[in-house]
Formats: C-alpha cells, structure tokens, sequence
C-alpha cells in the first residue's frame, strides 16, 4: 500500500526540499520503491536539487492541466528514485488545478511517495496536507520559523491528517532540538547538522547521500529514514563518530517507529543498529498549546503579512 508524506513548512529556505530529495535517496536506495513529487506549482526546484532538466517533457503541470499523464511526467531519477517535477514556467503555472492532486497520487505506483510542498499558506501549498496520509513538518529551531510552522502544523490539524513530527534542520552545538518539538506538540523525527555537504550538493544537482555519503547530515537523513519508517536495514555509516544523541544529549523520534518502556526509552541498536538509548518523545500538548506556539513568532515579522496569514486562515478553515 502506497503511504504519502506531505513535508511542509511555514516558511522557505528551511530545508524541506532538501529533506525530501535525501529522503527519497535514501529510501529509493534501501529498496523502497520511492517517488518525490514538487507540487510546488509557481517556484519548484526539487527537479534541480536532483539535476533533472524540467525545460524538456511532461511536468506535473501539465498532468493537472490535462495535457499529459502521469506516467509520462514521472522521470526516472538517482539511484532508482522516481522524481515527478513541476514546472519552472509562469504560464504553466496559472494551467495547473491542484483540485486534480488526488487522481495524480491515485496513479503513482509506490511504497512511499514523498510530496515536496510550498511554504506558506495558499490553496497550492495547503492541498497536499489535505490530500496526504501523513505529514512531517521541517523547521529550523529559530522562533519564527517555529512559529510559522505552528501554523502549518495547525491546517493540518484542521483536514484531519495526522502529522507525524518534525525535522528540525541546521542544528548545531547549541540547538536544542527536543524543545522544538515541544513547542509544537510532536516527536522530534530527526535533527539534521548545520553541514555544508548539503549546500554543496545541491549545487552540483546531485542527491546528498551520493555527493557525500560520508556526511554527518546523511547519516542523520539516514537515521530519519529509519525512524519514519521503522526499516532497520538502513544503515548510518559516516566519516565522523556517530551518535544517538543529538548536541543535547537526545534525539527524539517517532514512539510508533520503535518499541520502548513505560519511561518513554527504547533501546537504539534496535533502531540503528548502534548502541546507546534513544528517548522518545510522546508529547500530548493540546491543539492550545499548538495554537500558542504560532503565537511566539518573531516579534520582528511584518504584522500586515501575519493579519493576512490569519484572515486566510479564517477564511480557509472556518
């Protein structure tokens, strides 16, 4: 049975296109049969992070303008990924009905599909969390991002997709992964090193767990494959010494990934392979306090964008 991930943000630049293109390697890789689609209809770039030239065949566009099928716009991609991009063209921006997003995903053949979404709040970037089986949130730990992706969290509630944690990316020796969760109310899934391996790879278009197997931010992508999916054949392998805890001393993944004891702890060679211990987070902070955490945003944010994001809101769920 196909599973779908819609991976969101608040805001853009957090490394959700990233997550979903190291993800989908990393599963392609392990056997998953694995497609990553951009329904980032107006500015996708997952095609060029994967270096697939969009400018020639079908994009996904065109299959919800009804000029061309799925089959055809599904591009074969690094090491046995299934990559349907979307277009870079303004035109074939305004052709596109994202109401046809259901049928698309009806038509993909696969064990996952991962969904690349727009950040912020439009009837484009909120239909995949309408239509997936999952999502997974990725923010950095700075406030306003947390904020923005309270939002996010937040619309989702509203659809009834259940969302199953978050990515908390560019995390260095000071960052405090687990509270990030907490303020938002769901497991930590993973915490992906500040490493500039990731920028790295992107600009060359190839997939991170090829242009630097090695790394401390593929090991961690590998872990987080691990987690959400509970496959415990993939592996971490780095140059770097590994471990099961973050630059705080916990990594927080899903409680459903992995069997742990009634302290919320769960023994990490069953998860990785490696030894150590791993806590869980089980967090049951109410919609509240969900709600609360959009709330402490940055203080800086332009207010005029914040009532617009709210009225949207209003209008959208209400």
């Amino acid at each position: 049975m196909t599973r779908v991930y819609a991976v969101a943000s608040g805001k853009g630049g957090v490394g959700k296109t990233t997550t979903v293109a190291t993800l989908g390697a990393v599963l392609a890789r392990a056997g998953h049969e694995t497609v990553v689609v951009d329904v980032d209809l107006g500015m996708g770039n997952l095609a060029g992070v994967l270096g697939i030239d969009v400018d020639t065949g079908a994009t996904l566009n065109d299959v919800l303008a009804g000029t061309a099928d799925v089959a055809t716009a599904v591009r074969e991609g690094p090491v046995g990924l299934s990559v349907l991009p979307a277009s870079d063209d303004l035109d074939d921006f305004g052709k596109a009905d994202p109401e046809g997003l259901p049928a698309v995903l009806e038509a993909l053949d696969a064990d996952v599909v991962l969904l690349d979404t727009s950040a912020g709040l439009s009837h484009d970037s909120v239909e995949p969390l309408r239509v997936a089986d999952e999502v997974v949130l990725v923010s950095t730990a700075e406030r306003g991002a947390i904020g923005d992706t309270a939002k996010t969290h937040e619309v989702a509630t509203r659809f009834g997709t259940p969302v199953t944690g978050v990515v908390v990316t560019r995390t260095g020796a000071e960052t405090d992964a687990a509270s990030v969760g907490d303020r938002l109310g769901v497991a930590v899934l993973g915490s992906i090193p500040d490493d500039p391996a990731v920028a790295a790879a992107a600009a060359d278009g190839e997939p991170l767990v090829t242009a630097a197997p090695s790394s401390p931010a593929t090991a961690a992508y590998r872990r987080l494959a691990v987690a959400l999916t509970g496959d415990d054949s993939i592996t971490v392998t780095t140059d770097e010494p590994t471990s099961p805890t973050d630059p705080e001393g916990v990594v927080v993944v899903d409680a459903e990934a992995v069997a742990g004891d009634d302290e919320g702890s769960a023994d990490w060679e069953e998860v990785t392979g490696e030894t150590g211990t791993v806590t869980l987070d089980e967090s049951d902070e109410s919609d509240e306090d969900v709600a609360t955490a959009g709330d402490e945003s940055d203080e800086s944010d332009d207010s005029d964008d914040a009532d617009e994001r709210t009225g949207f809101l209003r209008w959208l769920l209400g």
